[in-house]
This record gives C-alpha cells, sequence and structure tokens, in this order.
C-alpha cells in the first residue's frame, strides 16, 4: 500500500482516514482511539468528528492530528497551508531526517523524571518494535513496566522531542540522548538506580547464566586506593559510551549495564568532596 498523498483525496478527512488505513496496514495494532490517548487535547470523540466531516480541524489541534496520523514535516505543511486556506502543493520540499551518527547530545537529567523513559526510548530502536509496533514495544517491556506506563513514557518522550513519528509513521529516537547532571540529579538517578537494580535482580532469578552476566567483588579500600578505583571506573565508562557510539544501529535485544561502587557498611573514610 503506497503512502497516501493529499492531493489525491477530495478533502482533509477523506486523507486522514486513508492515513489511518495506511497506518494500520504497517502495524495492525494502531488504532485512532488508542493514539489520541497519547495527546492531551484530542480525545477519540473530536477525531471521530474530523474524520467524519462533522467538526473542522483548527490549527490549534494540527500538532496532535499529525502525532495521531504518523504526519511527517512535507505533510503537516501541506496540512497546515489547507487549514490557512492555501492551495497545498505536491511539491512542497522538506530535508531529509539527519543520518544517525551514535554521537549523544547531551540533555538534563529531567529525562529521568520517571526512570522508564530511557528504557522505552531506547527500546523503540528494536527491530521487532520496528516491526510490531507499540505492540512489540509493550512486549519487549513486559518484564518491568505495565501497558499504562509505558503509554504514558512515549507520551512525556514525545511531548519533549525525545522521540518522534517517521514517515512510515513508525516511533523512533529523535537522535541519541546523554543524561547530564542538573539541580534535580540526585532525586532522579538515585530513583533510577534503585529501579535499575531491581530489573537486574529479576534478570538474575528469570534469565539463564549464559543470557547475562554478573561479578561482584569484595575490595578492601582507603581513600586514596578509593579514588584510584573511581577513576578506573570512569575510562571504563568512557569506553563503553564509545562502544555505544559505535554501536548504535546494533537493534536485536536490549540490555542494561550496571556498575556500583558501595561500601558494605563498618568505619567512614575522608574522601574528597564532589564539585559541581
Amino acid at each position: 500500500m503506497e503512502r497516501p498523498q493529499l492531493h489525491q483525496h477530495p478533502d482533509l478527512p477523506a486523507y486522514l482516514r486513508a492515513m489511518a488505513r495506511f497506518r494500520r496496514e504497517l502495524d495492525p495494532s494502531f488504532s485512532v482511539a488508542a493514539a489520541s490517548r497519547h495527546e492531551h487535547r484530542c480525545s477519540p470523540a473530536l477525531v471521530s468528528l474530523v474524520l467524519s466531516g462533522k467538526r473542522q480541524l483548527t490549527l490549534d489541534r494540527l500538532t496532535s492530528f499529525c502525532h495521531i496520523f504518523g504526519l511527517n514535516p512535507k505533510e503537516r505543511l501541506q496540512v497546515k497551508m489547507l487549514l490557512e486556506g492555501d492551495s497545498p502543493s505536491a511539491k512542497v520540499e522538506v530535508e531529509p531526517e539527519p543520518r544517525q551518527t551514535g554521537r549523544r547530545r547531551r540533555v538534563s537529567s529531567s529525562l529521568l523524571k520517571d526512570w522508564l523513559n530511557p528504557y522505552v526510548k531506547d527500546a523503540i530502536r528494536l527491530e521487532s518494535v520496528r516491526r510490531g509496533g507499540l505492540r512489540g514495544l509493550f512486549i519487549e517491556l513486559a518484564s518491568i513496566a505495565s501497558e499504562r506506563r509505558i503509554e504514558r513514557a512515549i507520551k512525556f518522550l514525545r511531548h519533549h522531542g525525545y522521540i518522534k513519528v517517521n514517515a512510515h509513521g513508525q516511533l523512533v529516537e529523535a537522535e541519541p540522548l546523554a543524561v547530564v547532571p542538573d539541580a534535580q540529579a540526585d532525586v532522579y538517578i538515585k530513583r533510577f538506580h534503585h529501579q535499575a537494580l531491581s530489573i537486574a535482580q529479576h534478570g538474575l532469578a528469570t534469565f539463564d547464566v549464559n543470557e547475562r552476566l554478573a561479578q561482584a567483588m569484595i575490595l578492601p579500600l582507603d581513600a586514596n586506593s578509593y579514588m584510584e578505583m573511581v577513576g578506573m571506573i570512569g575510562e571504563f565508562a568512557e569506553r563503553i559510551q564509545k562502544f555505544a557510539e559505535d554501536h548504535a544501529q546494533v537493534d536485536r535485544r536490549l540490555y542494561q549495564l550496571i556498575v556500583h561502587l558501595t561500601p558494605t557498611g563498618g568505619t567512614k573514610i575522608d574522601l574528597p568532596k564532589k564539585t559541581s
């Protein structure tokens, strides 16, 4: 089925109905009602009225309709021109999406406001999610979150521009991200680490040893050797980050890697204070 073109339909409702059929062809789990739930100002009832021609689409609802029907920037511009009373040209050009290089944009730790957000953001890169759409995403993350929680994370990520809908109506990562500290870092990151450890604990009980790697080492340290160890871990983290950038197109399965250096109790040692 070819992607519908606005100029091939008698009016906007007919075009949007064709886009809905196109999206269902790509993703059998797609429904207008389900997609509408992610949009704050577009109820399924309103969308139904617009599709039936009983209500006019207005410019203030255009962004939500573009999300629901997976319109790309070119199509959005054409619909906007139509709503403004201009003739939408079939030759409107739009810049191609930038090629993903794997290099990560540094963003605020507000991404971790919900610990699930980074899991959803990275899971949409998986081949199974590209093929299975939202249903594939639910399946991939079923062991760590409910469908309602995943939908809420999608809404947040789309609203803040972390993910988007591509020309094929698929959710895709807007660009790779790396979280940097901000004023809320301690709160958000501690919550994220806590949940990551819970997921790791679940993985130890669920997956066979040939599917996971777990190591724990007990090390007596003083202040100097502790700082030396922190430096080694920092170097390792930089190598892992470079590895992730070089393998940005790998899309088979989602893994998490956790490194924790924590005291087991006992006497406190004097360590240099962290500087911002």
